[in-house]
């Protein structure tokens, strides 16, 4: 028996707005972005210096770290293809490039002691030293068909600022570490543990500055 009109008309408008609910709440799923993160880099403080004892380098004066376009923006970068890299519109560094990277180097300098003392560039102590550090490459390497992995590239120039002013070391250090975590997490973990090892090659290259 078909319903009469009046009853089909008010079926009807009944199931419209049940329908309409049902698409904007799949819509509001759709449309949801992911929610923003934040990160830093850390260095695992370790154990004391595993070397031998030796008479640490003069005063060092750290200039502000420069960093390379495009990874001087706050939002973590991302190799797409061979030429092409993007921004993570959800993932940022909780502190501007510059300042996150220039605490890092000089946080881990004050705990290697290859220095006698470490300064900042504008300190009104004297400093024989100054050291001028450029991050070149900072990225999480997500092509397609190949492990997710980040990679990082620093270039290190130590110079004397007394006579005979001269370049003691000029030095560039790159790493690639595969992400062993999930998600961005990882990336940051896997690109801390990238840092870790282009600083230790570059406390490698200072000893031998110290030797000779």
């Amino acid at each position: 028996m078909r319903p009469s009109r009046p009853a089909a008309a008010r079926l009807g408008c009944l199931l419209v707005p049940s329908a309409l609910l049902l698409l904007a709440a799949g819509c509001s799923a759709v449309a949801d972005p992911p929610q923003p993160q934040t990160f830093l880099i850390r260095l695992d403080p370790g154990a004391e210096p595993d070397r031998p004892a030796r008479k640490p380098l003069a005063a060092v004066s750290i200039a502000p770290v420069t960093v390379s376009a495009p990874f001087s923006e706050r939002n973590l970068v991302v190799r797409r293809s061979e030429v092409g890299y993007a921004v993570d519109p959800y993932s940022e560094f909780a502190a501007s490039p510059v300042s996150m990277w220039t605490d890092v180097l000089r946080s881990w300098l004050d705990r290697r002691h290859l220095f006698d003392r470490v300064l900042s560039i504008d300190s009104s102590a004297d400093a024989d030293l100054t050291l001028e550090t450029s991050l070149l490459e900072a990225v999480v390497d997500r092509r397609g068909g190949l492990p997710p992995s980040s990679h990082l590239t620093m270039r290190f120039l130590l110079i004397q600022n007394h006579t005979p002013y001269q370049v003691l070391l000029d030095r560039t250090f790159s790493r690639e570490e595969a992400v062993k975590g999930s998600g961005v997490e990882g990336e940051v973990a896997a690109l801390s543990l990238a840092a870790q090892h282009v600083l230790g090659e570059f406390e490698t290259a200072v000893l031998q500055v110290g030797t000779q």
